[in-house]
Order: structure tokens, then sequence, then C-alpha cells
């Protein structure tokens, strides 16, 4: 089983390097200012964020497997209209479609893998996960050099065709995992409503949201920026492929660091070296600079994130695991970084450039370090 969920990571996240570092500049080629690429991509966080806490919840009553065999094939269908869509409304309405159906991939993968790694305690989460950074390091390299090799076409149909191809194959493997059957205590809606009384649970979604929200503008415009500059794709790839290639040493050695380290401090580490991060970027011009200063994702995402599962697998009682990961799915990943979404596109027009965002980024990533720091930081939260 383990091995299935690590082709299934792999492909995942192969379809997040090939979104991330190339979905933004296909949207500009069909012509899209920096406020629609925001509203569009925003609409897609907007429905992932309800649509990660109905797909949780029915993975607990159901079992995670049996929810994530439904759920990776509606978004196989969905994101299949993607090439037709040729202006913001029909993007923002598959964005939507697929958005609903997606929006549960990642809360109920990990939730199987946790639980898969519990019953076989020879594996761990982060090494098992780390196969997605690696399907993102060869998806991201990969397609900035095809992008490159034909030319740079705006709006290439590659790009699209490449993101379906990641998620019909996650979810054709999905179908073939055993299932692991729901805790016999199956929750209700009312306990997945007490976990938001844990002040170290909201602690944590909220200093994470405040991350991944000033993560933003790296996220959605990282590409932008890079042809922007003058660069070829190839230089988003191979940016994107070292920042990932950073990111699986941090998990790696994340299990070791977790055992000598507090996951407050290892979350201060990753704070500040975030904000150094995107205050250097606002600054570089260069290819060399922009392609260097992914080695800091380590820290932005790498040791962020393994302090994130490992501070939820303290917080969240095991029969509430999936609702516990949907709702982090949409804290985090649905309102934080629809926030940062819709904030880089009108600061983008508004700016005239991406540099600015970076510059803004970095003033937003202090605010989860001080409050992290602060006295009164509620202890299992930060710690």
């Amino acid at each position: 089983m383990i091995g299935r969920l690590r082709w299934i990571y792999f492909l995942a996240y192969a379809g997040v390097g090939t979104w991330l570092s190339y979905f933004a500049p296909y949207l500009r080629g069909l012509g899209f200012s920096g406020e629609e690429i925001g509203a569009v991509t925003t609409v897609q966080q907007l429905a992932a964020a309800p649509a990660a806490l109905l797909w949780g919840s029915i993975g607990d009553r159901l079992g995670s497997v049996r929810a994530l065999r439904i759920c990776v094939a509606g978004a196989a269908v969905a994101v299949s209209f993607l090439l037709l869509a040729r202006t913001p409304w029909q993007m923002g309405l598959v964005l939507l479609f697929a958005a609903s159906f997606a929006g549960g991939l990642v809360p109920l993968v990990d939730s199987t893998t946790v639980e898969a790694v519990r019953r076989s305690p020879e594996h761990s989460y982060a090494r098992t996960r780390l196969w997605g950074s690696i399907g993102f390091v060869l998806s991201a390299q990969g397609l900035g050099l095809l992008l490159s090799g034909r030319g740079d076409r705006p709006a290439d149909p590659v790009m699209p065709l490449a993101y379906l191809g990641c998620v019909v194959g996650y979810a054709i493997l999905a179908q073939t995992l055993p299932p692991i059957e729901a805790h016999p205590d199956r929750p209700h809606w009312r306990d997945a409503v007490a976990l938001l009384r844990s002040p170290q649970l909201l602690f944590l979604l909220f200093i994470c949201a405040l991350h991944w929200g000033a993560c933003g503008p790296y996220h959605l415009m990282y590409g932008v920026l890079v042809r922007d500059l003058g660069l070829p794709s190839s230089i988003t790839g191979l940016g994107m492929a070292l920042g990932v290639a950073c990111e699986v040493v941090a998990l790696l050695v994340f299990p070791w660091l977790e055992r000598r380290f507090s996951l407050r401090a290892l979350f201060a580490v990753a704070f500040a070296g975030t904000a150094l991060r995107w205050a250097l970027l606002s600054r570089a011009e260069s290819a060399a600079a922009v392609v260097a200063l992914q080695l800091f994702h380590a820290l932005t995402f790498g040791l962020w994130w393994g302090c994130a599962i490992g501070g939820m697998s303290r917080t969240v009682p095991p029969r509430l695991r999936a609702t516990g990961q949907a709702l982090f799915s949409a804290v985090v990943f649905g309102a934080g970084q629809a926030t940062g979404y819709v904030l880089s596109g009108i600061g983008y027009d508004r700016f005239g450039g991406v540099p600015p965002l970076y510059a803004w980024a970095a003033a937003v990533e202090v605010l989860p370090l001080v409050l992290l720091l602060a006295p009164l930081t509620p202890e299992k939260g930060g710690a």
C-alpha cells in the first residue's frame, strides 16, 4: 500500500509542479490580466476550502480510501474541460468544478498515509510524502524544458495536457488502493466543530494560514516574474526543481530534527528563513539569483510542512484525522492561499510587476514568527 501511495504522491505533486510553475503564464498567454488571474485562482481556492471539509467528513465516515476513489475520479472528469476554457468566466467555472473534487485530495491522501504508516512503523509519513517532491521536481523541470523547446508559445496546450495526465494517472492508481475501514466510533459534525475549541489547533491553523498566504506571490507569480525579467521558461523549471530538491532533503532529515528540537523552534526557523527569502527575491534580477534563492524552499515548505503535519498529529484525535486534515486544507490552502492569490493579482496590476509583491510578502511572513515567539503562545500549538 505504501508503494502505491508513493506513486499517488508522485503524480499528485507532479501536477502541482505543472500548475504552480506554468498555469499563470498560460493564463497570461490567453490574455488574462493580473487581476483576472488572481480572480479565477481565488475562485478555485474558495471552492476547495468547503470541499476539503466535506470530503474529510466523508472520509472519516466511509473510510479515507473509499472517499479518495470518488474524489479523484470526479477531479479527472472536471480537469478534462480545462483545454476548452478560453475566457475568465469559462476558466472560473472549470476551476470551480475541479476544486469541488480536487479540494479533498490532500486531506484524504494525507490521512490515508498517516494511518498506513501507523500500521507499518518501519515507514514514515515524511519519507512517503517526499515522493511528491520528486514528482514536482521532474514535472517542473521537464515541462519547462519542453515549453522552451517549443519556443515558449503563448497559452501552449502542452501545459493543460500535462496537468490532465497527472490527474488521470493518480485517479487510476487510487482505484487500486486496498480499503482502510472507517474508525468504529464514527464522528459527527459536532465532533468536528469541537476541534475548533482547541486553542492549540486554532493557533496552528492561524500561523500556517499567514505563512501560506504570504507564499501567494510565489505560487501564483513566480513563472510570471521569470517571463517579466525576459528569461526563458526553462529558468522557471530549473528554479522549481532546485527548490523542491531542497524540500526533499528537508523532509528526509525532518524525523531526525523532530527528535532533537521542538516544533516551536523548527517553525521559527522556517518563518524567519522564508521572510529573508522573499526580501531577497524582491531585489533579484538575474537568472542566477532567481534560481539560487530557491534553496530557501527547504525552509519555506519542507521544514514548515513537516512541522505542520507534526502539529496536527499532536492536536487532532485519530478518529478525526481526515476531518482535521480537511480543516487544515480549508483554512490554510483554501482561505490563506485564496487571500494571497487575490492580493497578488491586484498587486501585480497596481504595482506593475512582481518584485513589490515579494517585499510585502516578507513583511507578512514576520507576523507568524512574532506570534510564535510571543509569551502567550499556546504551548502545544507551536511546541
